[in-house]
């Protein structure tokens, strides 16, 4: 096929970013897939998980944040915090923060809250911020930033006030997604202060249990257009190549891929690339966690765990850690 052209929506150095990560670890970034309409597939998909009868990750998370709300609360106010910055991290459209914010709003009303998402699409952090100042009184700032690239500590350090605890979160089983999970956990650390504490949700692994998990990747069908997402900004057709997904038992994670039917020219960053005819390039990897892998990446990553909650059906959990300075 010839080279096509498409309306720019990354800067140089992002396509630099891609193109590297094709062309060195045969891998989509899945971070790129939040631009554009990249944005509204993985709202689409949200909502999708929100509903009771699915039993899917995310109101999973929602119900075990709604039952632990005041006992995280609780830990943050024994440093005699009484106001909040909420630190999204990779927020998405903010919705996994709703249960935090209807907390708040009826047992803390008289607490001010700063809510500041930070993550790479510009699409995301205008989600976010919309959607919850609809529905909360918040007051903050959005932040651009790509959390595979180091500490953030020049952001974070501007929200320090007298009275005011600061809750990271990390929610939507997005660290599972992250190439260097443990980097990725350090680089938050380093961005943290020494009474800050840090929230994070994550899917768990039942081995029994692959194919009910394995469910919702197969039978929402917007999984597939988001994972597109950045090969399609740069003109490549879903229909050119092989789509298929499982589990990785080895590396405990799902693992999305396309494979070309014909070599695939395309220009990216002002250069001609080319995804050879039957190489696979990985689009996703989700990780799932047991208990015990979950708790040893955050030790040896420099925290402490405070709070450990699962669901019932103990295939979600969520972590509530500190820096181990």
């Amino acid at each position: 096929m010839g080279y096509a052209m498409v309306k720019r929506i990354y800067s140089i150095e992002e396509e630099m970013d891609i193109l590297e990560s094709i062309e060195e670890r045969g891998e989509v970034p899945i971070k790129y897939d939040y631009f554009g309409i990249g944005s509204k597939r993985w709202i689409d998909i949200a909502k999708s998980r929100l509903r009771e009868d699915t039993k899917a990750i995310n109101i999973l998370e929602r119900i075990l944040l709604t039952q632990k709300a005041s006992t995280i609360f609780d830990s943050l106010s024994l440093y005699g915090y009484k106001n909040f910055n909420l630190i999204d991290l990779g927020c998405g459209d903010g919705s996994p923060l709703y249960p935090i914010f209807q907390y708040l709003r009826y047992s803390r009303p008289r607490a001010a809250i700063r809510y500041n998402p930070i993550d790479i699409s510009p699409d995301m952090l205008r989600a976010s911020s919309t959607n919850v100042k609809q529905g909360f009184r918040v007051y903050g700032g959005q932040n651009k930033f790509d959390l595979d690239k180091g500490n953030f500590s020049n952001l974070t350090s501007k929200l320090n006030r007298t009275g005011f605890g600061n809750l990271f979160t990390f929610l939507g089983s997005t660290l599972g997604n992250m190439p260097d999970m443990r980097r990725v956990l350090v680089n938050v650390r380093e961005s943290m202060g020494k009474d800050d504490y840090f929230l994070v949700g994550v899917e768990l692994v039942n081995p029994k249990e692959i194919g009910k998990m394995m469910h919702d990747y197969y039978d929402v069908h917007y999984v597939y257009d988001l994972l597109f997402t950045t090969l399609e900004h740069f003109g490549i057709r879903k229909s050119l190549g092989e789509y298929r997904i499982g589990f990785n038992r080895k590396r405990s994670q799902v693992e999305a891929y396309f494979t070309p039917d014909k070599d695939i020219h395309f220009a990216i960053a002002g250069k001609q690339a080319t995804l050879k005819k039957g190489k696979s390039l990985l689009l996703a990897r989700s990780v799932k966690f047991t208990v015990t892998g979950l708790t040893d990446l955050f030790s040896k990553a420099g925290f402490r765990v405070e709070i450990l909650s699962t669901s019932r059906e103990n295939n979600y959990a969520i972590i509530l850690v500190q820096p181990h300075l």
